[in-house]
């Protein structure tokens, strides 16, 4: 068997024995002021065990009255002409841009610009619609530094990839320049989660019905989805999802939804 095989059983095994444990354990927990703190420890120490940064990555905390985040320049990224907004994932209640320097590290490290990660307000401490007026405040930040729109991507992942997402619909039905592109991680586009319960079953190790609808409801009651309306400038956006994962029925209607109104989406599954 080659090495790829055995990576492949390997990564079915892992998914099979989380889907079996550490899953039902997860929807069976609460999900609320007394777990969060030790959950988000636990995501964060997760992310820079899985994902560490690079050798060689520079970090530069932002603290600019509402906006905060940081500045991660990967190795050999030279380019100062451009910038990438990242929104982090974490159901809207967890996540932080400590855990995700090793992801701005390798895209920083690929594009060869800055990333800047913004650390937005997390539910429920702070509901809907913090974090949205978060993520729109970091892009007016950007552009007060001198970057044109089409000199900035918005990415994000899960709920940062929600997030990332509203933005640039909400510059497009305000008739605002958008972002010169999106890039979109296993992004959640139906916050009433109809469109993963209905979706192919889901294989996904941790992440289900009952531990997503627990976190939401932290965040929003009401039933949020991104809907791109025909007539609207978009960017040109790539959509990557893995097909077991629980949202990826939302990466794949959400490009099929860009593409009904006249965007252009390539979508990875």
């Amino acid at each position: 068997m080659t090495a790829s095989g055995r990576g492949s059983l390997r990564t079915r095994a892992a998914r099979l024995l989380a889907e079996r444990t550490v899953k039902p354990l997860a929807a069976a927990l609460p999900v609320n002021t007394a777990t969060l703190p030790v959950a988000r420890l636990a995501i964060d120490a997760a992310m820079r065990v899985v994902g560490p940064s690079l050798a060689g990555t520079s970090v530069e905390r932002v603290d600019d009255g509402p906006v905060r985040g940081e500045l991660v320049t990967g190795p050999k990224a030279d380019r100062t002409d451009a910038v990438i907004l990242y929104v982090h994932g974490g159901g809207f209640v967890a996540g932080s841009v400590a855990a995700y320097r090793g992801v701005a590290s390798r895209l920083s490290t690929t594009s060869r610009a800055r990333v800047f990660v913004v650390d937005y307000r997390l539910a429920p401490e702070h509901p809907s619609p913090c974090a949205q007026l978060d993520v729109a405040r970091a892009y007016r930040w950007l552009l007060r530094r001198g970057f044109a729109p089409d000199r900035i991507v918005l990415a994000g992942d899960s709920a940062g990839g929600f997030l990332a997402a509203d933005l640039a619909l909400a510059n497009a039905r305000l008739r605002r320049r958008g972002p010169a592109g999106l890039v979109l991680f296993s992004p959640m586009a139906d916050l009433g989660l109809r469109i993963a319960r209905t979706g192919v079953r889901s294989r996904d190790g941790v992440i289900s019905y009952t531990l997503s609808a627990k976190a939401l409801a932290h965040f929003t009651s009401e039933h949020l989805e991104l809907r791109p309306e025909r007539g609207m400038t978009l960017p040109p956006t790539l959509i990557q999802t893995g097909g077991a994962e629980y949202f990826a029925a939302d990466a794949i209607e959400l490009a099929e939804r860009l593409r009904q109104v006249g965007g252009v989406c390539e979508l990875q599954v």
